[in-house]
C-alpha cells in the first residue's frame, strides 16, 4: 500500500464516522517518529498516523520516509479493545505503555467487547 492509498482510504473513514486516535508513542515501525494508532470501530479497521503537530520542521523527503513506514503497516483488523491492545503490543513497549485501553473505559460507538465478537486474528486488510 502506498501512502496516497492509505490517505485515500483513511479519509473515507474520517468522513464516515468517528475515528479514535491513541496518544502518540514511538515505535520501530515508524523509526521512532511519534505516531498514533487510529481505529474506525464501525468498520473494524486500524492504521498508524504520524503526529501531525511535529511535522512542521521536517522536509518533504524525510516526511515521505516516515509516511511510507505508516503505509507499510497498512490497515489492520481491529474490532475491540483486545485487538487494539494486541496491535499496540506488536508495536512495542512504548506503544502499550502510552496508549493501552482498558476494558472498564467507556467503549467508543461501534465498538464491541471481545465477548460479543468472538476471537479474530489481526491481519492486514487488502485494498
Amino acid at each position: 500500500m502506498t501512502y496516497d492509498e492509505l490517505q485515500q482510504k483513511t479519509a473515507e473513514f474520517y468522513e464516515s464516522g468517528e475515528v479514535y486516535a491513541s496518544p502518540d508513542f514511538q515505535c520501530d515501525q515508524t523509526g521512532g517518529f511519534p505516531t498514533s494508532l487510529c481505529v474506525f470501530w464501525e468498520k473494524q479497521k486500524a492504521w498508524l498516523e504520524l503526529n501531525e503537530n511535529l511535522l512542521t520542521d521536517r522536509d518533504d523527503m524525510e516526511l515521505g520516509y516516515y509516511r511510507d513506514l505508516c503505509a507499510d503497516y497498512g490497515i489492520r483488523f481491529c474490532c475491540d479493545i483486545e485487538d487494539f491492545n494486541s496491535l499496540l503490543r506488536g508495536l512495542g513497549e512504548d506503544a502499550i505503555r502510552t496508549a493501552e485501553l482498558f476494558p472498564d473505559e467507556e467503549l467508543a460507538e461501534g465498538q464491541a467487547d471481545s465477548e460479543d465478537m468472538g476471537e479474530e486474528n489481526n491481519t492486514v486488510m487488502g485494498m
